[in-house]
């Protein structure tokens, strides 16, 4: 666990003077000739408005991206080894294609058996639990663990500031992640991809979300009114929602409906007498079952009740908001809530959509 007497651990001390030594070396290691022959060389990524506005390349020998806590991450060449204590970030890599270089994990991938039996078919080395574990959550990173890995770049989520401060301190590489709108999914996609030198394949992904959400766009706009949602946290937290400034409102609006909720709180809960009141034309769970709401008797009532408008999103892998597969959550919730607009199976369109950002035999697995 990280605290004042990490700092004071002369072991610790040590292991970053090893780490110092020899981590450039280490980072080349296991990587194939093509991809170091290259590593060296300056990011050029174009993307459909021109460069990516949060990138700065600084000199030819440094590769340059701004995160979300507003730091610089320079790095003088493309990361090698990488650590995600993120997991959305780890799903990213992935879909760059960049799995191979991962070498720390976060706990809750061999902890969740969902997660889990997700990952076993992106990586054999997940399925073997092979790779190492760093960290269970915010706060509670082994520094010395990540420290032998001798990572190159370690990416980890805004809350972890313990972790974030102590790794800056020893001059490591952290990039910092929040993914809480669908911009900054995109944007944090686009900048992992420069910092691995997976910017070709970044543009490819980041070009087909936007085509096929405008697919739904177009179709959405034709409906003359919309149709509205209430949003409920995973676990059973039926009466706990997310306001207009969360990635929620910003699937919801993909989707082409309308949050229910008209503040931007991102947390709120309500009570069952206010959900009386909005009486929503849509419920969307996440990861809980939908009987939760139809056996409660006070909603009975509820207009999403008496149709039977109660979705659930599971598994949370394929439908995770905070990666590019917020597409998947759009289209799939589109497609329910306007039946008539659908010109393919949601099954169907699931399989397209996780096809281009996995492969054909993964995303047929990842289904299965």
């Amino acid at each position: 666990m990280i605290g004042t007497n990490v700092l004071r651990n002369l072991s610790l001390g040590v292991l970053m003077l090893c780490y110092g030594c020899d981590s450039q070396f280490n980072a080349q290691q296991d990587v194939p000739k093509d991809e170091k022959s290259t590593a060296l060389q300056p990011p050029s990524v174009q993307f459909q408005n021109g460069t990516h506005p949060a990138s700065k390349l600084a000199t030819k020998q440094a590769i340059c991206v701004l995160d979300s806590s507003q730091t610089d991450v320079c790095m003088d060449h493309h990361a090698m080894r990488v650590v995600s204590l993120f997991e959305s970030a780890l799903d990213g890599l992935y879909m760059l294609q960049q799995g191979h270089k991962v070498v720390g994990i976060p706990a809750e991938v061999y902890l969740q058996p969902l997660l889990y039996q997700a990952y076993s078919k992106l990586d054999p080395r997940i399925a073997a639990k092979q790779l190492a574990t760093p960290s269970q959550g915010a706060n509670a990173t082994n520094i010395e663990s990540l420290v032998l890995l001798k990572p190159d770049l370690v990416i980890v989520g805004s809350g972890q500031t313990q972790t974030i401060d102590l790794l800056r301190k020893f001059h490591i590489a952290v990039y910092v992640m929040e993914s809480s709108t669908y911009a900054q999914v995109k944007e944090e996609l686009a900048e992992i991809a420069i910092l691995t030198g997976a910017e070709a394949r970044a543009n490819q992904l980041l070009r087909f979300a936007d085509r096929e959400l405008a697919k739904v766009a177009a179709n959405t706009a034709k409906q003359a009114n919309k149709e509205s949602i209430y949003y409920a946290w995973s676990g059973g937290r039926i009466f706990s929602t997310s306001g207009r400034q969360s990635i929620t409102n910003d699937f919801i609006e993909l989707a082409g409906a309308v949050n229910i909720l008209k503040t931007d709180a991102s947390q709120p809960n309500v009570n069952p007498e206010t959900l009386i009141e909005w009486n929503p034309d849509n419920i969307v769970l996440w990861n809980s079952d939908p009987e939760l709401i139809y056996q409660r008797e006070e909603l009975q009532q509820l207009k999403a009740v008496r149709t039977h408008q109660v979705f659930n999103l599971t598994p949370a892998f394929i439908y995770n908001p905070h990666t590019i597969k917020i597409i998947v959550t759009a289209i799939s919730l589109n497609h329910s809530i306007y039946p008539d607009s659908a010109d393919l199976p949601v099954a169907t369109l699931q399989l397209k959509i996780l096809t281009e950002l996995y492969g054909e035999a993964i995303a047929k697995a990842l289904m299965s």
